[in-house]
């Protein structure tokens, strides 16, 4: 089947209608088609990782924990790359209860990061953002060919980081390390709270049960929530 047969009944057109539009857009479904065809097997190349849901990429369990690539959205229509760790021995927090995330399903990172140039709004930014808007209406094939190499594009900028994060957290420790490096940045302290919580759980693994334990309870204003995290802490 032709590239434009293919994705014609994804194209959307947002703008009202009595103004001609420039661009035309893909739905959800085709932004996902979109990834499944074109950067999924890229990432099943290079990373060794199967897709396991719409935007999210993983290999298997070794020593207690899993490589997780996936979309970190800025909107519906936008995202860049995150890649960290799912742990099978870290439950996350779902409402007021604490929850395994150890199947396919219910997979989570737990811990993860995004480029420097993502977060700190560089010149380069640009070159980290992947869309599903914009198709260039004049040409629809040239504008889809566009699209797959700018998501391609994306991920060999990346890819360099992403390959050192994993050769750098290859250990505990040296989890635990990055762990503690993140932390004292001022946006991964926003958007990850949660690594304190990975941080003491790891801390038990490696046989600090102890300071493990008066990390975790430390943690938790809400008593109900510390004790659904301390029977988990318990458990493992």
């Amino acid at each position: 089947m032709a590239l434009l047969e293919k994705y014609q009944e994804y194209f959307v057109n947002y703008t009202k209608p009595e103004y001609q539009p420039m661009f035309l857009h893909l739905t959800a479904d085709g932004w996902k088609l979109l990834i499944r065809e074109n950067l999924t097997p890229i990432i099943e190349e290079r990373l060794q990782m199967k897709q396991i849901s719409d935007y999210v990429w993983a290999d298997a369990y070794e020593d207690g924990k899993r490589k997780v690539l996936s979309f970190f959205f800025i909107n519906d229509a936008f995202a860049t790359l995150k890649w960290g760790w799912n742990f099978d021995f870290v439950p996350k927090i779902s409402g007021r209860k604490a929850v395994w995330a150890r199947t396919d399903k219910s997979i989570y990172s737990h811990i993860y990061e995004v480029s420097p140039d993502f977060c700190d709004g560089t010149d380069d930014r640009d070159k980290t953002v992947m869309s599903r808007f914009r198709v260039d209406i004049n040409n629809l094939e040239k504008g889809l060919l566009e699209k797959i190499e700018q998501h391609k594009n994306v991920f060999y900028y990346l890819e360099s980081l992403i390959t050192e994060y994993y050769q750098s957290t290859v250990s505990y420790d040296q989890i635990l390390e990055r762990i503690k490096n993140n932390m004292k940045n001022s946006y991964y302290r926003f958007i990850q709270p949660e690594n304190l919580i990975v941080q003491a759980f790891i801390e038990k693994r490696i046989g600090m049960q102890e300071k493990a334990l008066r990390d975790l309870e430390a943690l938790f204003a809400d008593e109900r929530l510390k004790n659904e995290f301390i029977k988990k802490f318990q458990q493992t």
